[in-house]
């Protein structure tokens, strides 16, 4: 097991991101450009980088730093998460998937932006295939979620929901 901590953070945009996560922020913007010399070479470097397990709690970083990265960027962390979490997630300890977990629920509760908050449901649903075992916090999430008076926390419950009928 490797033991990777996450930094918890009490805003999820109060603190400025580690140098890790700023590295693959500028990456992923690089995606995010119309120039395909720049997509190929970002490309490129993140390949070995996203090889690494030490990738995840950078990512998550990338996520939470909604003053300081683009919808865009962090959209696109969510989706690059969802593709390397199954390869790495079993290399962590269960404090650490836990506190993984924990996170996901933690942006999902405060993202103001669809596209990330419908990446953060599918990489939920990631965590679900490679570890079946119960994670109560995500049915307590729904539940409390899908009796909501605001139309954007229902509709989270619903994609919860709909991801979780296609993953359990």
């Amino acid at each position: 097991c490797v033991a990777i901590t996450f930094s918890l953070q009490t805003s999820l945009s109060a603190m400025p991101i580690s140098e890790e996560a700023q590295q693959l922020a500028a990456l992923l913007l690089a995606l995010t450009q119309p120039d395909t010399q720049g997509i190929r070479q970002a490309e490129v470097a993140l390949k070995p980088l996203l090889k690494d397990p030490r990738c995840v709690p950078a990512l998550i970083e990338v996520l939470k730093a909604r003053s300081e990265q683009s919808d865009a960027v962090r959209h696109i962390a969510s989706i690059v998460l969802r593709k390397r979490l199954p390869g790495h997630y079993s290399k962590f300890d269960a404090a650490t998937q836990a506190q993984l977990k924990s996170e996901l629920l933690t942006i999902l509760s405060s993202e103001p932006e669809r596209n990330v908050r419908k990446g953060v449901v599918d990489l939920a649903a990631a965590i679900l295939k490679v570890s079946p075992e119960a994670w109560p916090e995500l049915w307590s999430f729904v539940a409390a979620a899908s009796q909501d008076s605001h139309p954007d926390a229902r509709e989270l419950a619903f994609w919860l929901l709909a991801e979780m009928t296609d993953t359990v």
